[in-house]
């Protein structure tokens, strides 16, 4: 999930898988997730933010989970945004993933 590329207002489900630095899958079921994407890492704030209540995380023993972004969510300035996935629990501690890009193309309309 490095690069990500939708157009304005168009609805996507992420589906996300984590593993950890020895590359085995993490179960997730007792996780809080939260995944956050801003127009620039100094952001204060968020673009889109999905907490822990908007995952799908009916595989979240085997370390995937998914989560969907509206049409709202993504009607946004075209531009490239910065995302991230953040986990707390109490397991191995794994704070968030690796950055991933999240480009917003311009949709064409009639």
């Amino acid at each position: 999930m490095s690069q990500i590329i939708l157009k304005q207002g168009e609805a996507k489900t992420l589906a996300i898988t984590v593993k950890d630095a020895a590359g085995v899958i993490v179960d997730l079921s007792a996780a809080t997730l939260t995944l956050g994407v801003k127009k620039a890492k100094g952001d204060a704030a968020y673009a889109i933010e999905k907490t822990d209540t908007a995952f799908d995380k009916t595989q979240a023993a085997s370390g995937l989970v998914s989560v969907n972004l509206a049409e709202t969510d993504t009607d946004l300035p075209e531009g490239t945004y910065i995302g991230e996935l953040k986990i707390a629990w109490s397991g191995p501690v794994i704070d968030k993933s690796p950055d991933f890009f999240l480009q917003i193309k311009r949709a064409v309309t009639a």
